[in-house]
């Protein structure tokens, strides 16, 4: 049949090999510069998060950070070192010092202390007659100009032996000249260097502070004048002060409002309690709803074991209860369960503060 007649594959010939075609390894495929730029913008985004993960990561490790804030209360006022009041003290005390048969020995200390300035301060060898001698020294205030200057005022007490030729009086000269006590007030304007203080400059002499004029107290306190009420306070001032001089615990418990308050044990004073003086009584200001508070001024005299009388005053803070007066406050003890006598304060008063006692040299 037709329709499978054999083909001639003589007379069709031999097969044709299909030629495949070679690539030109020289042409290399490039991306589309759309591509490129996404590639840059994936680094930079890689980047910002593993920035961002350790980051996270490093304030996981720390924990909660606290910021300490610190608030500075009072007094902001630069603190001068004491070694610079001992400093300027020293030298107050050398500046003053000197005796007529040894001058030069004055010129040799004050050059411990002294730098680019005269050696004898100001007083020439020749102008130094008699001797100077300095009893106590001590720190009146201090004034701090910059980080690098201080100007500290001394207040110097000293004895004065004059030579007879000194003397005003012809007569006097063939008697030993008497001892004179003086007292000076002097500003010493201390520069502090690296290697420490030095004075670089002239002492300058100042006058004594003017003393201040009272004060009315008419605003916080008025003066009671009650007979009865002044008659109670004169009675617990007399033996309130007395118990505190004798040294009596037991009975100064007596007197107070709040036994708590009352001294357990107290010493016996140095001094021995004479009589009352005067007691004056201020009525204080209180709060709505608060008892009525006072105060008692009294002035008393006490003696020395030398038999020397001394006058004290005493603010004695009171309440009145049951229509009588107890104490809250002396001025000297406040609810301690120990209290010292007033042996070594001759004159104790409320606002006596003993931490700014001044720095003495003697």
């Amino acid at each position: 049949m037709a329709f499978f007649k054999k083909q001639n594959k003589d007379a069709e010939g031999p097969p044709v090999e299909k030629v495949k075609s070679k690539k030109d390894k020289s042409i290399k495929p490039r991306a589309p510069k759309m591509m490129a730029g996404r590639k840059v913008g994936r680094f930079f985004f890689w980047v910002f998060m593993s920035l961002l993960f350790l980051k996270g990561a490093l304030a996981f490790a720390q924990g909660n950070r606290t910021i300490n804030q610190t608030i500075v209360k009072g007094n902001t006022t630069p603190i001068v070192s004491d070694s610079v009041k001992g400093f300027a003290l020293d030298f107050a005390t050398e500046y003053f010092t000197w005796d007529a048969n040894f001058v030069a020995d004055r010129t040799t200390r004050l050059s411990n202390f002294i730098k680019g300035i005269d050696p004898d301060m100001g007083l020439k060898n020749f102008d130094v007659k008699g001797s100077s001698k300095v009893t106590s020294a001590e720190v009146y205030g201090t004034n701090q100009i910059d980080a690098q200057h201080i100007d500290v005022t001394v207040v110097i007490r000293r004895d004065v032996q004059q030579l007879p030729d000194q003397l005003l009086d012809a007569q006097d000269k063939a008697t030993t000249p008497p001892l004179l006590k003086k007292k000076a007030y002097m500003i010493v304007s201390v520069t502090l260097a690296k290697e420490g203080p030095v004075i670089q400059s002239y002492p300058r002499f100042v006058s004594e502070q003017q003393r201040g004029d009272t004060i009315d107290s008419a605003d916080e306190s008025k003066l009671v004048g009650n007979a009865d009420l002044q008659s109670k306070a004169k009675e617990l001032a007399d033996s309130y002060i007395r118990s505190w001089y004798e040294g009596n615990a037991g009975q100064l418990r007596y007197f107070y409002a709040d036994t708590e308050q009352a001294p357990r044990a107290i010493q016996k004073s140095d001094f021995v309690y004479q009589k009352l003086e005067q007691a004056a009584l201020y009525q204080m200001p209180s709060g709505v709803g608060e008892s009525s508070s006072y105060r008692i001024v009294a002035t008393v005299t006490v003696n020395s074991d030398l038999g020397e009388p001394f006058t004290n005053t005493w603010n004695l803070d009171v309440v009145e209860q049951d229509a009588r007066f107890y104490v809250t406050s002396n001025g000297i003890q406040s609810g301690n369960n120990t209290a010292q006598s007033p042996s070594s304060s001759p004159a104790p008063s409320a606002t006596s503060d003993n931490n700014t006692a001044p720095i003495t040299n003697q």
